[in-house]
């Protein structure tokens, strides 16, 4: 138990019930969303996209039970094998922001005959969307946290942040090569040569880099600001218990 507690639980437990608890609200909105004309809810994939982006989570959590594992070698190895799959998965937690496209491609913007932001069911549908991105961020965030606390005690402080920096310069480029590329984390698993191949003939296009690089600023903007906004604002919130 002891080796839990130095890990962050059970308060890390309550932050994953609080997680889960807003993915069951955002999954009921966007059940129930519909079209004006009606007819089959037009978010049903977010159901998969949602579950896909709670992988790296629970692979989070594996990685603190290897890390608790007392010998050595199998330590080591699970950990590498464990934190690659983390790896390849950790983007589609960030992909749920790129989803906030949806409203504008499926609701009926035009030919209405009103301004389609005036209807409250474009509203519903936007910031169903924009829920889910937000989960999305949530939990990318909160997965990356886990992972960065082991990095940054078994390697140090520069070490750990670099490696922050280094994944999600990585998942901004894996967001773009799943939102434009439609590559997903299934494809590296099953055919990862393949992939790789394709990927440095992609990143030889001048013009494929320019428009990735366009794409992958913003991504890695936006998922950096709230990490390090998230990580020192927990920092400062364990200072104040720590100097009660």
């Amino acid at each position: 138990m002891q080796g839990w507690r130095q890990l962050g639980y059970p308060g890390k437990w309550m932050l994953y019930m609080i997680l889960f608890i807003a993915t069951l609200i955002g999954m009921k909105y966007v059940l129930h969303t519909q079209l004006p004309d009606g007819g089959r809810p037009p978010y049903l994939f977010m159901l998969w996209n949602t579950f896909l982006a709670w992988i790296p989570l629970g692979l989070a959590v594996v990685l603190d039970m290897v890390s608790l594992l007392k010998g050595k070698l199998p330590k080591v190895l699970l950990f590498l094998g464990v934190g690659l799959l983390w790896l390849f998965f950790y983007p589609n937690a960030a992909y749920l922001i790129t989803d906030m496209l949806h409203p504008f491609h499926r609701y009926p913007i035009t030919g209405s005959g009103a301004r389609f932001w005036e209807n409250n069911l474009f509203w519903d549908h936007l910031f169903t969307m924009f829920f889910a991105a937000l989960l999305g961020l949530a939990i990318a965030t909160a997965s990356l946290a886990s992972v960065h606390a082991l990095v940054r005690k078994h390697l140090g402080t520069v070490i750990g942040w670099i490696f922050v920096v280094c994944v999600l310069l990585l998942s901004s480029f894996g967001v773009y090569l799943g939102r434009f590329i439609r590559w997903n984390s299934w494809d590296v698993l099953r055919d990862p040569l393949r992939i790789i191949g394709e990927t440095i003939i992609y990143l030889m296009d001048l013009e494929y880099l320019r428009h990735a690089f366009g794409f992958c600023k913003w991504i890695f903007l936006i998922t950096l600001f709230c990490y390090v906004f998230v990580y020192y604002f927990g920092a400062m919130q364990w200072n104040k218990q720590e100097n009660k």
